[in-house]
């Protein structure tokens, strides 16, 4: 039975690494749906998607980003004007695509602070645009991808295995993506529908903007009453954003195109992954992290 065994994890092994990167035939006919275009990763993947060939329906938030896409692109790609919190917005991108492959639900913002130093309405805005809008975009567009027996490729994080102070609205949207993928892709396996998750780690994108979230720390910190800051005190504003610009300089990658490469894997390898771990930080303190008990886990922050 060992030996069984041993036999058929060499196997899959094997199997993995020969075919992982092989891309699915006839790209040229193949759409894909991506959110969040204006910027960063979503932006990347539309170019990489659009060079490839395949057929590119790249929302964005912005007239500024679908210009802007539009300007360095061929005419294999088409921007839409999307906010994935809008209903309307969702439903008039449906009737605008007929036929799909994949979609790829990118859109995502930060707000940073803690807890009890944002409103209410701060953290519903985080979770909504990177859970509801997620789950919004997937439900619509999921009769076309049962359809073509296609994919969808989910951007969650290291924060939704490993909450961190300062970012529990992210946290908490996050650790929603990985849930409603895992659950989600138990739920249509046998339609052929396949669901994928993309984990980064910490990389520069305009999400992660050093300057602008210490910038947002320090002015929800000033906006706080005067009780509220002495119950938790000068020495300890200051020490946690000491050590949140040490972890930032750390960790934080500059090479975006792990990620994206890793989207454009998920959305078109014959044999994808069901989920991508991309960064070292991710793999050598994230992931292994989040496997602590809380009581240890607790002593990295």
């Amino acid at each position: 039975p060992l030996l069984l065994l041993v036999f058929f994890l060499t196997l899959y092994v094997g199997s993995r690494f020969l075919f992982t990167d092989a891309f699915v035939p006839d790209l040229d006919k193949k759409a894909v749906f991506i959110t969040g275009c204006d910027t960063g990763f979503g932006f990347e993947l539309a170019k990489k998607l659009d060079r490839l060939g395949l057929r590119v329906f790249a929302s964005c938030l912005t007239t500024e980003g679908q210009a802007k896409l539009t300007n360095l692109c061929s005419k294999h790609l088409t921007t839409l004007r999307m906010d994935v919190t809008v209903e309307d917005d969702v439903k008039n991108a449906l009737e605008f695509v007929k036929c799909l492959w994949a979609i790829v639900n990118n859109a995502g913002i930060l707000m940073p602070g803690f807890v009890e130093w944002t409103t209410m309405d701060d953290m519903k805005k985080v979770v909504d645009v990177n859970l509801w809008g997620t789950i919004s975009v997937t439900r619509s567009f999921l009769p076309l991808l049962k359809q073509t027996k296609g994919r969808i490729v989910n951007v969650a994080s290291s924060f939704g295995i490993v909450s961190v102070p300062g970012a529990v609205s992210y946290a908490i949207s996050k650790y929603g993506v990985e849930a409603f993928c895992d659950g989600l892709r138990r739920e249509i396996m046998h339609l052929g529908v396949t669901v994928h998750i993309i984990e980064p780690g910490c990389f520069t994108t305009n999400l992660s903007d050093l300057d602008k979230n210490m910038k947002t720390m320090e002015e929800l910190w000033h906006h706080l009453d005067e009780e509220t800051r002495e119950s938790y005190g000068n020495e300890f504003f200051e020490q946690m954003m000491s050590k949140g610009e040490r972890m930032y300089r750390l960790m934080m990658s500059p090479h975006r195109h792990k990620v994206v490469d890793a989207m454009a894997n998920a959305a078109l390898c014959r044999r994808p992954k069901l989920r991508y771990s991309v960064g070292v930080d991710h793999k050598i303190f994230w992931r292994p992290v989040s496997f602590l008990p809380a009581e240890i886990q607790d002593l990295f922050f």
